[in-house]
């Protein structure tokens, strides 16, 4: 279960990741960090979905599992996002607000991608 697990919160990551890059190719770095909440709620969403299908019947409540995995989903993109501002000395500072924010959308839409899955699946 664990190796599924970090398979989904690392993809949730990388797709938030990926969709930053492209919408940094024709805006600028500081414009497409502020998209960073609707980024992470779609992969909120596809994260909760891919949990609830990969770890069907492994787990018992996967509303609060999900919502947690958001969370740190959230989490992680704030933590690369601060490493990239570090390393690339760019004009983009998250702070603590963006950090609960990401933390909020990731978490909430991550709760409804679950609940989608489980009435999709009838679990």
């Amino acid at each position: 279960m664990s190796l599924s697990v970090l398979k989904s919160f690392v993809i949730g990551i990388g797709g938030s990741l990926v969709l930053l890059l492209f919408f940094s190719t024709f805006l600028s770095l500081e414009k497409s960090v502020s998209l960073m909440p609707g980024i992470l709620g779609f992969n909120g969403l596809v994260l909760g979905y891919g949990l609830v299908d990969r770890i069907r019947s492994r787990i018992s409540n996967y509303n609060l599992f999900s919502f947690v995995m958001g969370l740190g989903e959230g989490a992680g993109v704030f933590v690369v996002l601060k490493l990239m501002e570090t390393f690339l000395r760019s004009g983009v500072t998250p702070t603590g607000v963006d950090l609960l924010i990401y933390m909020f959308v990731s978490g909430v839409t991550s709760f409804l991608g679950a609940r989608l899955a489980v009435r999709y699946f009838n679990l």
